[in-house]
């Protein structure tokens, strides 16, 4: 039925191509995208069993019978069912294939990189990884949320960082119906931003404003580290743990010490020898290269601005460390983290092109 997505896999090359032709991407960039497109139709049945990752069964149940009006064939997930009113809206044609939303997600991500390139200056390495970026290209041509999380979490993140604080919070609201968790560290992205930013006014009024924000969560800190727990333990059993087995968070100590620990095991895992099938493998290899290549950026943008590249470094940290506290496996790490390595890698180029007027890494303008 392969035939019921050359419709969807068309649209796409003609958004591309026109893109080109009015000149908002080059030709290079042009001849990737087209390439990329494709790359739905070579992973679920070709790469690995399409029940490999069950969720995308769901979106593509859900999304089907929102487009014919089969009421019957809602999820019982109310998130499953927000993101898949979302994915159904998209302009394409068909969904009459699992592969179908993958092209939707392609669909959503290759206009995204023809807007940061045309609109935001995203330039050399910074674009080059969102391009090849391996974790970004398989869940952008799968049938699930995540390509909606990374739109709507770039959005607002780009959108807050030109100082359009209340669109950027209406973009991040569409979180809450299908990533709740996400949309939080938005808002931790937010309160960073406007903590290390030299033309905010909270920038004054800094250390006023980290007490105010202390003192605020203060009462409620207790409940959060329970509420994390309570989601810790679940995702541990899920992943095959024992409960008899499972280490409390009792303390603020216990929550900051597990909570350091887990930022940086989190952005390698998983690990080369904890690999447990091809596909892991792969993304343990991958994480390498992403280390390499974060560090790489940051000590680059540090030369530039370090205000700048620290305070991508505390937001990924936090970012890291929250989800590296619930999460136990290793596909779930992946597929979680991906977003936040995107945001970091183009919000830190971003911002040197506005405050500086770089374009970060690269040497080739033309580029």
């Amino acid at each position: 039925m392969f035939i019921y997505d050359l419709p969807n896999l068309f649209a796409i090359l003609i958004v591309i191509l026109v893109s080109f032709r009015i000149g908002l991407i080059p030709l290079w960039l042009s001849f990737f995208l087209c390439l990329l497109a494709f790359t739905p139709f070579l992973l679920n049945e070709v790469l690995f069993p399409a029940k490999y990752m069950p969720d995308q069964f769901q979106y593509y149940n859900v999304s089907k019978g929102i487009r014919y009006f089969a009421l019957d064939s809602f999820s019982e997930s109310a998130t499953v069912e927000n993101a898949s009113w979302m994915l159904a809206l998209i302009p394409l044609p068909y969904i009459e294939t699992i592969q179908s939303l993958g092209f939707f997600n392609r669909f959503l991500v290759t206009v995204l990189i023809i807007w940061l390139y045309s609109s935001k200056n995203i330039r050399g390495w910074p674009l080059l990884f969102i391009i090849f970026y391996p974790s970004l290209l398989l869940y952008s041509s799968l049938a699930l949320r995540d390509t909606l999380v990374l739109i709507f979490m770039i959005l607002s993140v780009i959108l807050f960082i030109e100082n359009r604080r209340l669109l950027a919070t209406i973009s991040a609201l569409p979180l809450i119906l299908f990533k709740y968790q996400n949309f939080l560290l938005v808002i931790v992205f937010f309160i960073a931003h406007l903590y290390f930013s030299r033309d905010s006014f909270v920038y004054r009024y800094r250390y006023m404003f980290l007490i105010i924000v202390i003192a605020s969560l203060a009462p409620f800190i207790m409940t959060i580290i329970e509420l994390l727990d309570i989601s810790r333990l679940n995702m541990f059993i899920d992943d095959g743990g024992r409960r008899n087995t499972y280490v409390h968070m009792r303390t603020i100590e216990d929550f900051i010490i597990i909570a350091m620990q887990s930022a940086p095991y989190f952005l390698m895992k998983p690990l080369p020898w904890e690999a447990d099938s091809f596909l892991t493998f792969l993304q343990s290899f991958e994480n390498i290269l992403i280390l390499f290549f974060l560090s790489f950026m940051f000590i680059r943008t540090s030369k530039l601005d370090k205000r700048i590249a620290f305070k991508w470094l505390v937001y990924l940290f936090a970012a890291l460390g929250i989800y590296g506290l619930v999460v136990y496996n290793f596909g779930t790490a992946v597929r979680y983290k991906f977003p936040f390595i995107v945001i970091v890698i183009v919000g830190m180029a971003y911002e040197l092109y506005l405050k500086h007027g770089n374009l970060i890494l690269n040497k080739d303008r033309k580029l």
